[in-house]
């Protein structure tokens, strides 16, 4: 029992362990959840006009806090001088943050780069690279579908990704993934270029 120990080092421990558990717990009922909602058609989506490198800035700060040491270094790298974007804030925040939270699982020293541009008229793309272990020509044909993954000894819940995919798709764009063994890998989706409630309604039609 955990009342019983004495020792206030092991105490902390034990107590690491319980709070790490819980927070995998959380995050695969969540998935879940996300998944069910997404299958039946009831996940929220809430468009609105955002400045896309306020939110990259956001997310380039919040990921930061996530690194341990200084082996790795995270750097919003990539960015049009201005860039206003009609699309669920929330979600795009969800596809960037899954996108580095994996990179950051799988990057042991080196960098990682987030940002976008302008594909085209119509589309803009979103990626983050890292220069991590890297992935098979395979294990990227795998990457995005339920409950894979390539390395047992790393926390997750094996959901983010195909999560990731399912959102791109209800957003109308297009996902993939970019890599090579030992060389990094790069994540990217395309989501198309829409600037008011009109553009939405457009692609509806």
């Amino acid at each position: 029992m955990l009342p019983d120990v004495e020792d206030k080092k092991e105490m902390r421990e034990y107590t690491d362990i319980i709070e790490t558990n819980t927070n995998l717990l959380l995050q695969l009922i969540n998935d879940i959840l996300d998944m069910s909602k997404i299958e039946a058609g009831n996940f929220d989506f809430y468009p609105s006009l955002i400045d896309v490198n306020q939110v990259m800035e956001e997310i380039e700060q919040s990921m930061k806090l996530r690194l341990k040491g200084n082996k790795v270094s995270i750097t919003f790298a990539e960015r049009l001088p201005e860039c206003s974007l009609y699309v669920d804030k929330n979600r795009l925040m969800q596809l960037m943050s899954n996108f580095v939270v994996n990179a950051i699982k799988f990057t042991e020293s080196g960098s990682i780069r987030m940002g976008y541009h302008k594909e085209d008229a119509n589309n803009i793309y979103f990626y983050v690279s890292d220069t991590g272990c890297g992935m098979s020509y395979e294990q990227c044909e795998h990457v995005f579908e339920r409950f894979v993954k390539y390395n047992p000894f790393i926390q997750g819940t094996g959901l983010g990704l195909s999560i990731c995919s399912m959102i791109v798709e209800r957003l109308g764009g297009k996902i993939g993934v970019k890599s090579e063994k030992g060389k990094g890998s790069t994540f990217w989706f395309i989501l198309p270029y829409r600037v008011s409630r009109a553009d939405l309604r457009a692609d509806d039609n």
